[in-house]
């Protein structure tokens, strides 16, 4: 997570901006037939998301947040409410950044949408019931992978020294000279990759088994 003070104004500013404006497109897509349905479910992932953030895998500095899940339970538009409440919970419990509230919830959202498009384009590919799990999981996978890599791109782009960041004892445990964001850009993607790979495999069990339990919990997110 970066600390408030590091990224520039402009950066965090903008991000308001455009969260602001992704709020306001998937409140205009949401429906009231929906909402009377949808409201209270994603009421209970966004707690459900601030308490999984809580299981951080500390080997690997990877915090799970079900994001894809929501995703594929809520569909986009309510999803990415339900990731932005989760946020704004994120920051009663003290693990947040008031200024970067807007960038933390288009990475965040861009893992609930990316996923869902993912996981209904896959279960059109696999009809097959039992390829649910399967689908959930790469759409997991992937939807966290280009979360992470548009992340890199941001510190990239703003030229932030890695070492400002709350992850850098990365780079000092790595125990080099080299260059500081390539080495951190690594080192976030080896480490990502096996945190993606986990919670791909929590998410794929848990949809097998909602899609079993409840199957019109997961056939709303492809339809919808």
């Amino acid at each position: 997570m970066v600390p408030d003070g590091v990224l520039p104004a402009w950066l965090w500013i903008a991000g308001w901006i455009l969260a602001a404006l992704a709020i306001a497109a998937a409140l205009r897509s949401a429906t009231a037939q929906e909402g009377a349905r949808l409201i209270p479910l994603a009421g209970t992932m966004a707690a459900v998301m601030t308490i999984v953030m809580s299981l951080e895998i500390v080997p690997l500095g990877y915090e799970p947040h079900l994001t894809v899940l929501s995703g594929i339970l809520l569909g986009p538009s309510y999803g990415l409410l339900a990731t932005f409440v989760f946020n704004l919970l994120r920051l009663m419990v003290g693990d947040g950044s008031v200024t970067l509230l807007g960038l933390n919830t288009l990475l965040l959202g861009l893992e609930t949408v990316a996923g869902a498009l993912i996981f209904r384009g896959l279960t059109r590919v696999w009809p097959n019931a039992g390829q649910v799990g399967p689908s959930a999981a790469v759409a997991t996978f992937v939807a966290l992978a280009l979360s992470t890599i548009a992340f890199l791109g941001l510190i990239a782009f703003a030229a932030v020294d890695p070492r400002s960041i709350a992850e850098e004892g990365l780079l000092a445990r790595a125990g080099t000279d080299e260059p500081g964001f390539a080495l951190y850009a690594r080192l976030v993607l080896a480490l990502g990759a096996i945190g993606w790979t986990l919670e791909a495999v929590a998410v794929g069990a848990m949809t097998a088994f909602i899609s079993a339990v409840r199957p019109s919990l997961i056939r709303r997110a492809t339809v919808t």
